[in-house]
């Protein structure tokens, strides 16, 4: 692991019921998608109540809107599933590899409630747990999480923004090498992961997400206030393969 200033850079478990299209086993040649459509036909969205010992969080489909150039994931308590909070999620209907993508976001505020960006795989798509993250925990936004899951086992490690990322939209992004994986903020290269057990290799899907942490993970994201909201917002979302 290897903690960078700004660089600027340059290229060189789901099943269908429970998304509701066909898993596609082919790769994407790239992604463009600027919410200017609200009929999003590339993405999947989650619709289902969650088991897992880390959320506190079934998926609810309308908790996602589209307004504006303007993709909005919401959360809020409900009572209607197996967890205290309805948060959203959206896949993309293509399997991803290496390459560069990016992200313009604003995440959620409030403690215990984590807003997302990743490309995953793992044993619902019948290979190992492969995965790439940004996240931010809304405890304190003034922090990026990036990690990585190599067959299962994690690499993270928490980036001082200098900036609170809930008060307005950024930036953000990774480069993903066979060998390495880099991330930027604002075009400026933040932190890299160079080691053979901190780089996955599993092609795996695009996600964008919002969640409530369970008890298990408090001492991370901290405790959600039993009436807490957020809402994630994202202008951009890009793949370019390499």
């Amino acid at each position: 692991m290897v903690a960078l200033g700004c660089l600027k850079t340059s290229a060189v478990v789901l099943t269908t019921s429970v998304w509701g299209d066909p898993l596609s086993h082919s790769s994407a040649s790239s992604i463009f998608e600027d919410f200017k459509s609200s009929d999003l036909a590339e993405w999947s969205l989650a619709e289902y109540n969650f088991t897992h010992p880390h959320f506190d969080t079934d998926w609810r489909k309308q908790n996602v809107s589209v307004s504006g150039g303007q993709l909005k994931l919401s959360l809020q308590p409900h009572s209607l599933g197996e967890n205290s909070f309805a948060g959203s999620a959206l896949r993309y209907v293509e399997k991803t590899h290496y390459g560069r993508y990016s992200v313009q976001m604003r995440p959620a505020s409030g403690q215990g409630l984590v807003s997302g960006f990743f490309v995953y795989s793992g044993p619902a798509y019948d290979t190992r747990h492969d995965e790439i993250d940004i996240e931010f925990l809304g405890r304190d936004t003034n922090l990026l999480h990036v990690a990585t899951f190599v067959d299962g086992a994690l690499n993270n490690q928490f980036i001082d923004l200098g900036f609170n990322a809930a008060e307005h939209v950024s930036e953000y992004g990774f480069d993903w090498y066979p060998d390495r994986v880099i991330w930027r903020v604002d075009g400026c290269e933040v932190f890299r992961m160079e080691e053979k057990d901190e780089v996955p290799e599993t092609p795996g899907y695009v996600f964008a997400n919002i969640w409530a942490v369970a008890p298990e993970l408090d001492i991370w994201a901290g405790s959600p206030q039993k009436d807490a909201t957020g809402e994630a917002t994202i202008n951009k979302i890009e793949f370019k393969p390499f």
